[in-house]
């Protein structure tokens, strides 16, 4: 019988055997029975399923357990080349914690053929090879697929656990920029409740039917709160639009959207959300400009993170004649 032996890396250290090995064999029925017969060892003796695994440890285990599983996943992400050019170009910081890009519009985080997720794995497998057996770089904040902007992926655990931790926290501000239609007179503080509704025949999610309500009455509505500001005012065909900053204080799904609507000023072009359809290089325009970040954190973040507005939006300020103090915000 062929074996494969792995050494446990820094973000795999004080965790279970049972999620370092779920991660390599995605199998974790087969887990506790493959230990009890001492298929699978640490550092060559019989374990159980809840030993921790410490920094250096070797685990091994049969080849031909691997097949199909997070390993053969591995090489693929590796094998494939996937289009790395998108996350390269587009990088605003890189530390051994944190990769930090500026969103591309149209381009998928997670799901599809080809989304951001994958492209931060292949990466990450390349430069980090044998580095960890159980983590994974993932994204640690929700950036829609036509939203552009500052997003930012998981390079270590700690690091993941602790941008959790401040985003909970509310100690990570977000900042937006968007242009909407008509004339945002004054700086406005939304509070409302935000629900997804379903389509009855599918029991999916429909995301362009989720509204904001002014009460919690229906069932799981959650309550989201966004500072609307306006920076400067514009004319598309002849009609007022308003480039507005955004500061979220919640993270709801479509919140900016849904809730810009609902007071009245739907995203240009955001059909979804009852604004009139725009032929644009983009359909709406919503960029994440900034995220600010705690001081003297232990990471040694910057203050502010900005992600500076791609090429088509700044045609479509110049379009609009929106003058803008680039890069003031408020």
């Amino acid at each position: 019988m062929d074996f494969e032996n792995f050494i446990a890396g820094k973000d795999d250290d004080g965790r279970r055997l049972f999620r370092v090995l779920k991660s390599l064999l995605q199998d974790g029925a087969q887990i506790h029975q493959l230990l009890r017969k001492s298929l699978i060892k640490l550092n060559g003796k019989k374990a159980d399923a809840s030993d921790k695994v410490c920094e250096g440890d070797e685990i091994r285990i049969p080849a031909f357990l691997l097949r199909g599983g997070a390993h053969d996943d591995k090489k693929q992400n590796l094998e494939k080349g996937a289009n790395e050019n998108l996350i390269l170009e587009n990088t605003i910081l890189k530390t051994p914690d944190f990769l930090i890009v500026n969103k591309p519009y149209d381009v998928s985080v997670q799901g599809g053929k080809e989304n951001l997720c994958d492209i931060v794995a292949s990466i990450f497998e390349r430069e980090n090879k044998n580095s960890s057996l159980s983590f994974r770089p993932g994204p640690l904040h929700r950036l829609d697929r036509k939203t552009t902007g500052v997003l930012v992926f998981s390079q270590s655990l700690e690091g993941a656990k602790w941008f959790s931790e401040q985003l909970s926290a509310h100690n990570i501000k977000k900042t937006y920029i968007a242009i909407i239609e008509g004339k945002l007179e004054k700086s406005e503080r939304w509070e409302d409740f935000i629900s997804s509704e379903s389509d009855d025949k599918t029991n999916k999610e429909v995301f362009h039917k989720v509204c904001a309500r002014a009460n919690s009455a229906k069932k799981g509505a959650k309550l989201a709160i966004t500072n609307a500001i306006p920076l400067s005012y514009g004319k598309y065909h002849g009609k007022d639009v308003t480039l507005a900053q955004f500061r979220i204080e919640t993270g709801r799904k479509h919140q900016i959207r849904a809730q810009s609507a609902l007071h009245g000023h739907s995203l240009l072009g955001d059909t979804a959300y009852g604004a009139q359809k725009i032929s644009e290089a983009q359909d709406f325009f919503l960029h994440a400009y900034r995220l600010e970040f705690p001081e003297n954190n232990p990471f040694s973040l910057p203050k502010n993170i900005d992600a500076f507005i791609l090429t088509n939006f700044q045609k479509m300020l110049n379009k609009l004649l929106i003058k803008w103090d680039y890069p003031r915000i408020i």
